[in-house]
């Protein structure tokens, strides 16, 4: 990351212009009331007080309101609480997230809040882009210049960069169209109305996972594609129906499978409609094997998938 990259982040300027100004009252009007109340009363005790109270005062409005920070630099980016400091690396950053009470940085291993740059739950229920927002995007972008691209590819205008925590109703939308397109058969829409509701939350909820890793495809600037994926298994994968058969299904899965093995793990696995014909022939193609594992989809009416997996070529085989 070139030197002109990193940034400190503070305290929103409303919270620090009230900060300041609880600090000049406190600092001025204490231990003027300290005075007065010595020289007309003569008794040290009250003034002593006062005393107390402005140190305490200020050290509290110091350690609350001017001493949290978030800084990214050429290492990672820093979280400075109150009373504690975090660290992340920009190779082990898998989570960046708005909350009520602080943006979230998250590791595989761990997590922490930035608390000096927060989203009220209300801004997040009304779809606010906020300062949070705007931080939380600039964070991704010094990511994605740290890390470099994540995958090497050789398909013109073709870009794959990490989904943004606020681009739930994007996925749900690209996962609509690719779903209605291939599973209509399945889901008869006049019986079963896609769940929108459902699946937004849904995606909500795994773009604030740590665990869960949420690529976004690009092509010439426009999202046509997504696959999602955990140390072990691809858990959503779509493209838009009018751009298939263009390889850029392969792409994602690649992508995912790579990651997945990368992380020592000795299979990947997923789960496939038994009736998503198209889909299973895509995943034979691309070496993955069907197995005996079923399950009910939990969506109505309920119909069967079947678990299918792939070996890591680099895990060791087990001697017979």
């Amino acid at each position: 990351m070139p030197h002109h990259s990193r940034r400190v982040w503070r305290a929103s300027p409303g919270s620090l212009v009230m900060v300041i100004a609880f600090m000049a009252v406190a600092g001025l009007c204490l231990p003027a009331l300290a005075y007065l109340i010595y020289r007309s009363q003569h008794d040290p005790v009250v003034p002593m007080v006062l005393s107390v109270l402005t140190i305490l005062a200020l050290l509290y409005a110091w350690r609350f309101g001017l001493h949290p920070q978030l800084r990214a630099d050429d290492q990672g980016v820093t979280i400075r609480n109150p009373f504690r400091r975090h660290g992340f690396a920009w190779e082990d950053v898998s989570l960046i997230a708005p909350g009520e009470n602080g943006l979230v940085i998250g590791s595989e291993e761990e997590q922490a809040e930035a608390w000096c740059v927060q989203k009220s739950n209300h801004a997040t229920r009304q779809g606010k882009h906020t300062r949070a927002d705007r931080i939380s995007a600039q964070l991704f972008d010094l990511l994605e210049e740290a890390t470099g691209p994540l995958t090497e590819q050789h398909l013109p205008g073709v870009r794959l960069r990490r989904a943004r925590p606020y681009e739930d109703e994007l996925l749900t939308t690209l996962e609509r169209a690719a779903s209605e397109a291939a599973l209509s058969h399945v889901f008869p829409p006049e019986q079963f109305p896609y769940p929108v509701d459902t699946v937004r939350a849904r995606w909500r909820s795994l773009l604030r996972d740590r665990q869960a890793s949420i690529r976004l495809l690009e092509v010439e600037g426009e999202p046509v594609g997504f696959v999602a994926y955990d140390s072990s298994t691809v858990r959503h994968l779509g493209i838009l129906p009018e751009q298939m058969r263009r390889g850029y299904g392969t792409l994602l899965l690649e992508h995912a499978t790579s990651e997945i093995f990368d992380r020592a793990a000795p299979s990947a696995a997923l789960w496939v409609l038994e009736d998503n014909k198209i889909a299973r022939d895509f995943y034979l193609g691309q070496g993955w094997v069907e197995t005996d594992d079923r399950r009910e989809c939990a969506f109505p009416p309920g119909p069967t998938e079947m678990m299918m997996t792939k070996r890591n070529p680099a895990a060791p085989r087990r001697s017979r």
